[in-house]
């Protein structure tokens, strides 16, 4: 019965989502305010069913779903819807959601796609670092997402007001000033958690992969972490503001992408596969 609960309000959770993202898109174009009263209930009634959803998969599973690949993908849309729901509590920029709902709908097609009605995972992966690890990740990485988003932003509102260029979006978008502040506070609040995701897998592999400083993920983890820390000092230390660090941002979206990707396929890497 369990199991059947985690289907259902699994797909309850991505056709609420969906329903969101139609009204998040219409408020972007005609900026009525109930379509953003609509599209935040939306957006937390769909999290409130992933909540059940994931409360079954747990109760089905017999300990904390979080190191499965259909309970990592759909945990990690869990961690960016909150983490979007945050930021526009704080900083009220309504139409996010039409940006991080499409991200947050492709985590759960893959979410789907990995579904294992009986997990069967590994001793090495039911331990509390790797629990640390994964629930690091997802914070981490949410939060990266976003900043890219902004970064994005900046870079297209710049384009728009360099070749005086107005258009729909440039009058949907906050100042550049205000962009380039969020992107630099979402990637402040993330690399902690990055830095936590790195020593909490070493942690996890170091008994029992020895040679894991040769794997491709963790490689490109480190080449992230330098990426994004490299962002924050020369934002604080050299005063680097606007278009470069944009560039430096959506940089390290790509290689955090390229990390995601080789986990999904497990090429080459050696032991973040989770079956």
């Amino acid at each position: 019965m369990s199991e059947k609960l985690v289907i259902i309000f699994f797909w309850l959770a991505f056709m609420t989502y969906a329903a969101a993202f139609i009204f998040y898109l219409y408020l972007f174009i005609n900026k009525r305010q109930i379509m953003g009263k609509l599209a935040i209930s939306l957006t937390v009634l769909g999290l409130l069913f992933q909540i059940v959803s994931f409360g079954a998969r747990w109760n089905s599973v017999g300990y904390i779903p979080v190191t499965g690949a259909f309970e990592s993908y759909a945990l990690f849309a869990m961690a960016l819807v909150v983490t979007f729901l945050i930021i526009e509590t704080l900083t009220k920029i309504e139409f996010l959601g039409a940006w991080v709902l499409p991200v947050v709908a492709t985590l759960l097609g893959i979410a789907w796609l990995k579904y294992e009605s009986v997990a069967r995972t590994t001793d090495v992966v039911k331990n509390t670092w790797t629990v640390m690890h994964v629930t690091v990740v997802f914070l981490a990485s949410a939060s990266l997402i976003i900043a890219t988003i902004f970064a994005v932003f900046y870079l297209i509102q710049q384009r728009q007001i360099k070749k005086r260029h107005v258009n729909l979006l440039f009058r949907r978008l906050p100042s550049l000033e205000v962009l380039d502040d969020l992107s630099s506070k979402a990637i402040t609040f993330a690399l902690p958690f990055m830095t936590m995701m790195i020593v909490t897998g070493v942690i996890r592999a170091i008994k029992k992969f020895p040679a894991w400083y040769l794997d491709p993920i963790v490689i490109l983890a480190t080449i992230t972490w330098t990426i994004y820390g490299s962002y924050l000092v020369l934002r604080y230390l050299s005063a680097w503001q606007g278009r470069r660090l944009a560039y430096i941002a959506i940089g390290g979206a790509g290689s955090l992408f390229l990390m995601f990707f080789v986990q999904i396929t497990k090429s080459l890497t050696m032991f973040h596969q989770f079956r």
